[in-house]
């Protein structure tokens, strides 16, 4: 990652150390309240200026001081605010970068904050109010000011001072050495840094096989950065933090866009410049849904520019990458694109809600629903499923089937009524996975027995299409004796207002004794409500059929089976719809229709 955000600050727009440095203020910190003391450090008031241009800020540790003399309103508490502004100008007021004038000036302004602090207090709360800082869309930030409101901030030495204060906490967190080589840039001989504060590669203070040991001043000898590497990486990072970073599902994340053509890292150089707001991400940005202004910009480039994809966990003053894909290429999210539009075109998964047509949207979220059987997703298995699909790396098939098929049975035990609208989830993401390569399954011949398996109906074209899940006849078996237990549980509900016979499969596993069952009590239940004519001519000799062909001959899984049987029970009546076909019988619809 480091090599990365090196490589990234390449194409970014040459700027002075200090510049590098500083890191701002968020759009929405837009009412800055300047502290403003007179000549002889004597109070003068609060004054507000709307915007926030030309502000030197960097920000220090959580519970430490910042760079700058400038400080983030974080809530309404003004005196932990105050308390952090006064302790940046402390340090400034013992600088010795500072001339002398000014650091007596600051010394007597202190002296006038501590004496008159309740007062200070008051007076920045009504300014907040007065200013409309409501801490969300204007929030506030305050910074020491003379008489005439220019800024502390803006003195040049303090310019030259925050740079020299920066490469110094380099040294105090990590150790340093005169003359090594950089693991980032491999430039020898010169000043090197240990533990680089900005994003810590490792902790001194816990166990682990670091060449340092556990000693702060040998931590340069862990992962050295030089001086120029530490600075461009900081800057680097404070622009990935601001427009590229974002949330998926649950998961921050970053994106580092990078070359190796000439032609195109000067062209991202060109337009970062100019516009990197064109190109922010925002605080919710789905790659597997959503198109970025970046790739499609350079779309012309082909996979000439590929993005490194971070997914991090930020806490307090903690960062850790948790999980990583080195190389997202534009080609790949195309792919990615293209199948989730496929999936929401496809007419069998669509649903009618309140008149309106509802497609299978395959999203980040879907990969979230469906990662735990639990309410409570699996983040951990979310990672590792969203970093394999852009990495183009294939999963476990038989884990994800174990996914989708938990969660099913956990719809059906907790909320049935939404078993069919998880069903086509589940099976829509299912064929999503395979289309983008996610899952790949063994590679297999055609059962010798399948031609004689599937029947010639809508349920058997619909195998047919779908002829790289439905692989063996035991699945298609599984599959129309879904189709048939969704007439049985139609017809009962139509007869009783009730469907008692659905709990005898909604919320299992099923094996094939179980499914040998559900036919027949499936075939009593007709014909107890003389509705055997609904199925006589089809679904009933035909699934006969294919448990004869199928005989004892039962090699998959109890999970596949319960899947397919699954997709057979939810998606009957849409089949059966869709084919627009009525061989004489009378079309019923099914709990979902």
């Amino acid at each position: 990652m480091f090599q990365r955000l090196h490589e990234l600050s390449q194409c970014l727009p040459e700027r002075e150390a200090w510049e590098r440095l500083n890191e701002g203020m968020p759009a929405n910190y837009d009412r800055g309240l300047a502290l403003c003391f007179a000549a002889g450090g004597e109070w003068c008031g609060v004054r507000t200026y709307n915007g926030n241009q030309g502000v030197l800020y960097r920000s220090g540790p959580p519970n430490g001081t910042d760079f700058t003399p400038c400080c983030k309103f974080s809530g309404p508490d003004s005196v932990k605010t105050l308390a952090r502004l006064s302790r940046a100008v402390m340090q400034l007021a013992a600088a010795e970068e500072i001339d002398a004038q000014r650091r007596d000036w600051l010394a007597a302004t202190l002296a006038t904050f501590e004496r008159e602090q309740e007062t200070i207090l008051d007076a920045v709360r009504q300014a907040r109010v007065a200013a409309g800082v409501d801490d969300k869309e204007h929030r506030a930030y305050v910074y020491w000011a003379d008489e005439q409101m220019q800024p502390v901030h803006g003195w040049p030495a303090i310019r030259d001072l925050l740079v020299h204060q920066v490469v110094e906490r380099f040294a105090d967190k990590g150790g340093s050495r005169e003359a090594g080589a950089c693991a980032v840039c491999g430039r020898e001989d010169t000043a090197v840094y240990g533990n680089y504060a900005v994003l810590a590669c490792y902790n001194l203070n816990n166990p682990g096989s670091i060449a340092g040991g556990f000693r702060a001043n040998a931590a340069h000898r862990n992962f050295p950065v030089c001086g120029d590497c530490a600075l461009a990486i900081a800057d680097t990072f404070t622009f990935a933090e601001t427009y590229l970073t974002s949330s998926m599902a649950g998961q921050t994340y970053l994106v580092l866009p990078y070359s190796n053509a000439p032609e195109v890292r000067e062209e991202l150089r060109e337009r970062l410049g100019r516009r990197p707001q064109r190109y922010s991400l925002g605080k919710a940005r789905d790659l597997i849904a959503d198109e970025l202004a970046l790739t499609d910009e350079f779309a012309g480039y082909g996979d000439q520019l590929a993005l490194a994809l971070v997914f991090f966990k930020q806490q307090n003053a903690a960062w850790r990458v948790q999980a990583e894909v080195q190389q997202l290429l534009p080609s790949r999210l195309q792919v990615l694109h293209a199948a989730g539009q496929d999936i929401a075109r496809a007419p069998d998964l669509i649903s009618l809600s309140r008149g309106e047509d509802q497609p299978v949207r395959i999203t980040a979220m879907t990969f979230k629903q469906f990662s735990s059987a639990s309410d409570k997703p699996s983040e951990e298995t979310l990672r590792d499923w969203l970093t394999a699909l852009f990495a183009g790396k294939p999963i476990d098939q038989r884990h994800f089937l174990h996914a989708l098929v938990a969660k099913l049975i956990a719809t059906g035990r907790s909320n049935a009524n939404l078993l069919h609208w998880t069903t086509r989830q589940a099976w829509g993401f299912y064929r999503y996975a395979s289309r983008v390569r996610l899952i790949v399954p063994d590679p297999m011949e055609e059962h010798a027995l399948m031609s004689d398996t599937i029947p010639e109906s809508p349920y058997g074209r619909y195998v047919r299409e779908h002829a790289d899940f439905f692989r063996r006849p035991e699945l298609v078996v599984a599959f129309l004796t879904g189709c048939y237990a969704a007439t049985v549980a139609s017809v009962q509900y139509k007869e009783r207002q009730a469907a008692p016979f659905a709990k005898k499969f909604i919320g299992r596993l099923l094996t094939r004794q179980h499914l040998q069952r559900l036919y027949r009590e499936g075939h009593g239940k007709l014909a107890q409500y003389g509705k055997l004519g609904y199925v006589i001519t089809g679904l009933d000799p035909d699934l006969a059929n294919a448990w004869v062909v199928c005989a004892d001959d039962w090699a998959v899984s109890d999970e596949e089976a319960t899947f397919a049987f699954t997709i057979g029970y939810s998606l009957a009546y849409r089949i059966g719809q869709l084919e627009r076909v009525v061989d004489g019988e009378t079309e019923i619809e099914t709990l979902d229709g």
